[in-house]
């Protein structure tokens, strides 16, 4: 254990932080939703990130209208997401498997916790390499309140048997950064698609453009 970095476990957020599926997922929904007439924007993908599907469907219909056919855009998003994965796997967002590597090294415990729905989560892990490299592993599914509410990382804490004052969330979205906060943990925001929020500001403990960044960071803590 490196007693100079001040957490020792560190939970990851899984789609903007592990891989870049936002990437991917934000054109599918803006050409699929296009097929029905809407005008789905990257604006209208950004108020979905790191929510549950519940969380997404009712977004969607507040933002388009009870016609809006939710469940059949989803569906094709769905489906053509597996395919595309399938066929040319999952990219991971750069630079995140150094520092996964630096955490291992220091001994700190990791997990996921994701508000996608966990055998999702497992699916596309395994479709980006990444399915021998965390031993815990939650989804939204896993707990009766999704983010902004702590649950999750509560339950991550749990699991690798720590406090939540010992842990480090690392987020891309406004309601993980709140749910880290309402859990009591540190929160490190590594941007990547949605945009750094004034509340993101707020709350988080720090904001990294990149994992090389944070990674630096920590190199220089633990050296410190």
């Amino acid at each position: 254990m490196d007693d100079s970095l001040n957490f020792h476990a560190c939970i990851f957020d899984f789609d903007g932080i592990l891989v870049d599926s936002e990437v991917v997922l934000v054109k599918l929904w803006k050409r699929i939703a296009g097929e029905y007439h809407y005008d789905f924007s990257e604006q209208s993908f950004q108020k979905c990130l790191g929510r549950t599907t519940e969380d997404i469907k009712q977004i969607q219909m507040d933002e388009f209208g009870s016609q809006y056919p939710f469940d059949e855009i989803y569906q094709k998003v769905h489906d053509s997401f597996h395919q595309m994965i399938t066929g040319h796997g999952l990219p991971l967002v750069p630079g995140v498997l150094a520092l996964r590597q630096f955490l291992e090294d220091a001994q700190i415990k990791m997990a996921v916790a994701s508000s996608t729905y966990r055998a999702e989560v497992l699916f596309r892990m395994e479709r980006a390499g990444l399915t021998d490299l965390f031993s815990t592993v939650l989804g939204g599914d896993d707990v009766f309140q999704p983010k902004p509410a702590p649950d999750i990382f509560l339950k991550a804490a749990a699991a690798l048997q720590m406090e939540p004052a010992d842990c480090l969330v690392l987020e891309d979205s406004q309601s993980g950064v709140l749910a880290a906060r309402a859990a009591g943990m540190q929160v490190f925001v590594v941007q990547n698609l949605s945009p750094v929020t004034e509340v993101m500001r707020e709350k988080a403990h720090a904001i990294f453009p990149s994992h090389a960044a944070l990674l630096q960071f920590l190199k220089g803590a633990g050296a410190a």
